[in-house]
């Protein structure tokens, strides 16, 4: 394996690239009138500085691993690049409990949703969802104590799951896998091992790394604080990446310069359109009371809803199936049998929209009213209704109006009616 992250297949063509770039423009630059003679070269060196002024990137794993793995946090592909530069900033001007505070408080409400909609969409974790949302309650609600055990746990459990039967902190267990950011031997195999510390003596003084053995054989007494718990929801973000990247089993191979150089612009433009991304403005409660699937953009997330909500009061069970984000992969006919099951049981008489926040760029979580009958009873109910933009062939979560994605409504979030 690579010593350095930037050594990786997938990086260093274009870090090879990029110099061979640099000697070959600034030999150019001594026969100005080249460019006059050929116009496409001036344009060709424009877009190289565009790239090498961005390819500053390249390097951050490696620097971050560097500062920050010793303490707990390690690099992995889905962090945020605002977050991976910042601290990467502070800790080279030597402002460590900067960059500490802002690691910790990276994982906050939002950061834990982004966890939970990943979760709902992959095996093995989205048997884990329901306790994972009660830990994000913890968490929030500063319960420390409560939730890091329990954290430790499960991180343990899904590797297991996936690893075939070995679990996250055992000695056994291989985390490195080539090709990878995450599982790069100074990212999760280095935490794995920091985590799983030897811990025999009771020890009261407060900790800030998660030590699996510690904890949770009570030796380490004076664990529960936010920035252990940030920490152990920082593993399982690097633990999803992980099983993404452990299924998709990279071998080396020669990646034309070109290919890889395609591939590192499409991953910048998506960053950038993330970057760029921002929450609708609210509307009003009147705004919404008025909107239809005659008055709404059939992109919108709000449409998919209101067509949702139509197809149950009518009663067009076949019409809910490919709405909803856990039928996915399913066969059509069994999975409508399900519904039927599942949504028949209530007979709904109205709905309006009440609002909508947009969460992230690819979810939006919708309170609305609801009229139905249950058992003979009539009830008015507001529930708030998830919706993510995901990729329509796997599920995974896609950025909004990109041409392979769509809304899905989450059934989760209608579970205290259907269940």
């Amino acid at each position: 394996m690579p010593k350095k992250i930037k050594d990786n297949q997938s990086i260093k063509p274009l870090v090879d690239l990029l110099k061979v770039g640099q000697v070959s423009f600034k030999v150019l630059d001594k026969f100005p009138a080249i460019y006059k003679l050929n116009p496409k070269i001036k344009l060709i060196k424009e877009e190289f500085l565009k790239i090498q002024e961005m390819s500053n990137i390249l390097d951050l794993p490696d620097q971050f691993n560097e500062l920050f793995s010793k303490h707990g946090w390690i690099c992995y592909s889905a962090l945020s690049q605002n977050i991976l530069e910042e601290a990467v900033k502070l800790g080279t001007e030597n402002k460590i409990d900067e960059a500490k505070r802002l690691l910790i408080d990276s994982i906050d409400e939002n950061h834990i949703n982004l966890i939970l909609l990943k979760c709902q969409s992959r095996e093995h974790f989205k048997l884990r969802v329901d306790l994972l949302t009660l830990l994000k309650t913890d968490y929030l609600e500063e319960r420390y104590h409560s939730c890091i055990p329990l954290l430790l746990a499960l991180i343990d459990g899904l590797a297991n799951d996936i690893s075939n039967h070995i679990g996250f902190f055992t000695e056994k267990s291989e985390f490195e896998l080539f090709d990878s950011i995450t599982a790069h031997s100074s990212g999760l195999p280095f935490l794995k091992t920091i985590m799983n510390s030897s811990r025999k003596a009771t020890c009261i003084e407060e900790i800030t790394i998660p030590y699996r053995n510690g904890i949770l054989h009570g030796r380490d007494l004076n664990f529960a604080n936010k920035e252990v718990a940030s920490k152990c929801w920082w593993a399982l973000a690097a633990l999803i990446d992980w099983a993404d990247e452990r299924s998709i089993k990279k071998h080396k191979n020669e990646e034309p310069f070109l290919e890889t150089l395609k591939k590192y612009s499409e991953t910048i433009k998506i960053q950038q359109k993330i970057n760029l991304w921002q929450k609708r403005p609210s509307q009003s409660f009147i705004f919404w009371q008025n909107q239809t699937t005659e008055t709404l953009e059939e992109s919108s997330p709000e449409y998919k809803l209101l067509e949702f909500l139509q197809s149950w009061k009518e009663q067009q069970w076949g019409k809910l199936t490919p709405s909803l984000l856990h039928t996915i992969g399913e066969h059509h006919g069994k999975a409508t049998t399900h519904i039927k099951t599942d949504y028949s049981t209530m007979k709904l008489l109205n709905f309006h929209i009440i609002s909508s926040s947009d969460q992230t760029p690819s979810s939006t979580v919708i309170k609305t009213h609801l009229h139905y009958i249950n058992n003979g009873e009539s009830f008015t109910k507001e529930v708030s209704i998830s919706l993510n933009y995901a990729n329509q062939d796997n599920g995974l979560p896609e950025l909004r109006n990109e041409p392979k994605g769509k809304w899905f409504i989450l059934q989760n979030s209608l579970s205290q009616l259907l269940f």
